[in-house]
């Protein structure tokens, strides 16, 4: 198994992610957004994947950035970005990376 968990070796994770019943009933968003609103941005998302957590940040008026290190997974996450709205896409910042080592030029006021 590689650094992913599997996920950058089998790109079909990335396209049924969203649908596995753990996941697409999760009812954590609402959390998130509400540490983002105490933080007061931005948002560090480590592990964005497919953007289930980070979108929904970004369409409630924060700016955040994604790393993950699983580039079908960030692939399937910039298909859905480029249907959001161009004020939303502004507040995203994608990054292909490895979460235990990583150095980012911005300081976060939430990291999850």
């Amino acid at each position: 198994m590689d650094k992913s968990g599997g996920y950058a070796k089998n790109i079909f994770i990335a396209e049924f992610y969203d649908a596995v019943p753990p996941y697409e009933s999760r009812q954590d968003i609402d959390f998130w957004i509400e540490q983002a609103k105490q933080g007061g941005g931005p948002v560090l998302e480590l592990g964005c994947g497919t953007g289930r957590v980070l979108i929904p940040i970004a369409e409630a008026g924060f700016s955040v950035t994604g790393i993950d290190l699983a580039r079908p997974m960030l692939d399937t996450c910039r298909k859905k970005i480029n249907n959001l709205s161009d004020d939303v896409r502004e507040r995203i910042e994608l990054v292909h990376g490895d979460i235990r080592e990583f150095s980012l030029d911005q300081k976060y006021n939430l990291a999850i």
